[in-house]
């Protein structure tokens, strides 16, 4: 037998194993799947039991009315029902609980919905094939007020401290001074300020930007909910200047001249300043010049802006003579 007989016969045999194989793997996929169709028939006919979310919703709200209370987004359910059911919801298509404010509404600021009442609207929704076997929650009480919301300023709850190298360097920024709250009469009447959380804040090294929640008020809708604080932190950095020396209390018909008249101050200042000029003021007592039993007088910080920190003089004391006028 030749070689290339052998190729053929061994190409035909390989043909009949790969039509074979082909056929086994097809025959199992089909078996497979109408197995699956079975599985799906009988579960699809079974009754089944799921935890489902069901998004709430009120109606009737007028665009006078505003929702006091965080209203849930959804009510979570245990349900039994059949399968094909059971598909449909997991697919998405869950229908919506409505709550007519209307009807469970007292008129005077409150919907209350009790648990009988909850539980008759979900079965509404899914029909007497459903059985219903858990709610939560298991009843609803929603706040609400027709009343035009009152603008109170405020207030800042802060304790911030910067670090030893550093300061404060301005005013603290807030992105709202004043809040709207909504409430009933009796509350809105009361209400002069709102308050936001408590921030404390220790060693502060740069400037800081933080979102800080309005402290709530019971029975109120605050807006907004948070503001963003700014808090300008800067380091500060070493400066020397000549400062002028002032005679304190002179007589007018005195005349106090010191040597020398400038003195050097040196201080802290924040980082963004440094190339200002600072107004800080030495002086001289008119009471110490009398007092010196030499030509020198004790010479003194007088006067320091309110952002420089740690300042001093080069010179603790000046020469001076008197002149009358």
């Amino acid at each position: 037998m030749d070689s290339i007989s052998l190729r053929r016969k061994i190409r035909t045999l390989r043909g009949r194993i790969d039509s074979k194989l082909s056929k086994s793997v097809l025959l199992y996929l089909a078996f497979l799947f109408i197995s699956f169709v079975f599985w799906l028939v009988l579960t699809l006919n079974n009754s089944l039991q799921l935890e489902l979310a069901i998004p709430l919703k009120l109606k009737s709200v007028s665009d006078s009315t505003t929702i006091i209370s965080d209203l849930p987004h959804a009510v979570k359910i245990s349900l039994k029902d059949r399968g094909v059911a059971m598909l449909k919801y997991q697919l998405g298509n869950l229908p919506t609980l409505q709550i007519d404010i209307n009807e469970y509404g007292d008129g005077q600021g409150l919907v209350r919905v009790p648990q009988a009442d909850l539980l008759g609207e979900l079965r509404n929704l899914f029909g007497a094939g459903s059985t219903i076997t858990a709610v939560n929650p298991d009843s609803l009480r929603v706040l609400y007020t027709n009343l035009p919301p009152k603008r109170v300023p405020l207030v800042l709850d802060l304790d911030v401290q910067p670090s030893l190298q550093s300061v404060i360097n301005g005013a603290v920024l807030c992105s709202a001074d004043s809040v709207l709250v909504y409430a009933d009469k009796n509350t809105l009447s009361g209400l002069t300020e709102a308050y936001t959380y408590h921030v404390e804040e220790r060693d502060l090294t740069d400037t800081l930007v933080r979102e800080v929640a309005v402290a709530p008020i019971k029975g109120a809708k605050i807006v907004p909910k948070s503001v963003r604080l700014t808090i300008p932190v800067e380091p500060l950095i070493y400066k020397r200047q000549q400062v002028p020396v002032e005679i304190i209390d002179q007589p007018v018909n005195v005349n106090v001249l010191t040597f020398p008249a400038m003195v050097e101050a040196t201080f802290l200042v924040p980082q963004s300043m440094y190339r200002k000029k600072m107004g800080i003021k030495a002086a001289v007592y008119y009471n110490d010049v009398l007092e010196s039993a030499t030509s020198h007088v004790a010479v003194r910080v007088a006067e320091v802006p309110a952002v420089c920190k740690s300042v001093g003089l080069s010179v603790d004391s000046v020469e001076y003579i008197i002149e009358k006028r």
